[in-house]
């Protein structure tokens, strides 16, 4: 689709219905030819959606129409060459005319009935005058000949991006009761914050800025205001706020998302609800972060199994909610279930979890006939050496998961393994009911209390994470 003038982005175009009551957009395009196709759409997060579609009469009319009332949003005019211009549409303003020409010059469209048109291109037309001051300051930046010329020209920069966000404030200030306001807010620079000092002048919390940043992320952003969700605003925030926002740790993630979430309840925003339930829950599923399946655990219980997903469907909700229980044994952070009934490659021993007695234990399921354990476990077994006479004292409880024992056992009698090796010959252990996983290897790493502190490790970073927690017992028995 070739691009006339947009201050957002375009990507593709996705299918979906109406809306609910009558609305009419008459488009007149100069040098149009009759009888072609027209399509009407909106933004949707980081998407499009079809909305409408329409052919063009003799006299260059493009008239979308339906009985169905369109929400707010931001919407697009695509022609038979997917060129396409913006426009505004507000629950109130639902019947207007616009007329251009095949360039979609703002400057050059006419607009009527529409308050919002008007003020969003009044910004358009703006900015559209500054972009060709901000294209001849780069090129007076690529000629600048010496540090102070080119302080002289970000210095201009500066002065017009401030220009830029003086006509949008004024805009808001206007008439701040237009969708498009609510829009334009969302560019509103938070102030800086101002740290609190102890008496002696230090600072009270030396993090303040990246609080009050994460605190006030949302300030000028009407979470009740679903049209924002049509407008790639909302999705390019969401997404920012949850993966730069603050510290990708599932505690973290877990209250943020709490608190986020709850505050779109609160101000009514039901589509803006869906989306980032869905989003949220989608992102930290794909996440390779190690115990982000905590965040999981929390939008599954907290939302799609407690009743607050009217939209998915009854087989999405099952699956979650068995997955939920599935995961709820192993998050980080809690104590390791049991495992007993395993015994050693005499068959004659049983060695239960809980009967090793280490600072760390690093439990790990394998399958001798599995290709990444054919790599992971002759590493473990160096690592394991190695570690323990560099003075990180650790166990590996390392649980064969098939059985072929017999291969089993000349693999572990190959390759000198060292560590505790325990199968489930008998078959009277029960340790999947508890620790779920569907491909091996898996690796745990359990404290002396059999706290899960981590899995799902690579055992490449497994030595350098084992130094560290060595660090933190040394540094708090040093403490005690």
């Amino acid at each position: 689709m070739t691009k006339r003038f947009s201050i957002f982005l375009i990507l593709g175009l996705i299918t979906t219905g109406l809306f609910a009551q009558g609305y009419k957009i008459t488009v007149k395009i100069k040098g149009i030819k009759a009888n072609e196709p027209y399509l009407l759409a909106s933004y949707y997060a980081n998407k499009n959606q079809k909305i409408d579609s329409a052919n063009s009469d003799k006299n260059g009319n493009v008239i979308f129409k339906g009985k169905g009332k369109l929400s707010n949003g931001i919407y697009l005019v695509v022609t038979p060459s997917r060129n396409y211009f913006e426009m505004v549409v507000s629950e109130k303003e639902q019947e207007f005319s616009i007329e251009t020409d095949t360039f979609f010059e703002p400057e050059k469209m006419v607009f009527k009935n529409t308050k919002e048109n008007l003020a969003f291109y009044e910004f358009n037309n703006y900015a559209a005058e500054k972009s060709l001051e901000y294209q001849g300051l780069k090129n007076a930046l690529v000629m600048a000949k010496t540090a102070k010329d080119t302080a002289d020209i970000q210095g201009k920069f500066r002065v017009l991006d401030s220009l830029i966000k003086v006509k949008r404030q004024e805009i808001v200030d206007r008439d701040p009761n237009l969708f498009i306001a609510k829009v334009f807010r969302c560019f509103k620079d938070l102030p800086e914050p101002v740290p609190q000092r102890n008496p002696d002048g230090s600072l009270v919390d030396s993090n303040y800025r990246y609080n009050f940043y994460k605190d006030h992320y949302w300030d000028y952003i009407d979470l009740g205001e679903d049209g924002l969700l049509r407008t790639p605003i909302f999705h390019n925030k969401l997404e920012t706020f949850f993966t730069r926002g603050f510290l990708q740790i599932p505690d973290s993630v877990v209250k943020e998302a709490d608190r986020f979430l709850k505050t779109i309840e609160a101000k009514g925003g039901k589509d803006l609800f869906r989306y980032s339930v869905m989003w949220i829950t989608n992102h930290y599923e794909k996440s390779k972060v190690v115990c982000m399946d905590k965040v999981l655990h929390y939008m599954g219980t907290t939302y799609y199994c407690a009743g607050k997903t009217p939209w998915a469907d009854s087989s999405t909700i099952r699956k979650m909610c068995e997955h939920v229980v599935k995961i709820a044994p192993t998050l980080c952070e809690k104590i390791a279930p049991p495992i007993v009934n395993l015994f050693d490659t005499t068959y004659q021993k049983e060695i239960p979890l809980y009967s090793v007695n280490s600072p760390f234990t690093v439990v790990v399921f394998w399958d001798h006939q599995c290709g990444h354990c054919k790599v992971t476990i002759p590493r473990l077994n160096h690592l394991y050496d190695s570690l323990n006479k560099a003075g990180v004292k650790f166990e590996v409880y390392a649980v064969y998961t098939q059985d072929d024992w017999e291969g089993w056992k000349k693999y572990v009698r190959n390759n000198k393994l060292k560590f505790i090796n325990v199968g489930n010959m008998y078959g009277k252990s029960q340790y999947r009911k508890e620790y779920f996983f569907i491909s091996t290897p898996q690796i745990y790493i359990l404290d002396k209390n059999k706290k899960i502190r981590l899995k799902n490790i690579d055992v490449d970073g497994l030595g350098d994470i084992l130094k560290m927690l060595s660090k933190e017992v040394e540094h708090e028995d040093h403490k005690n």
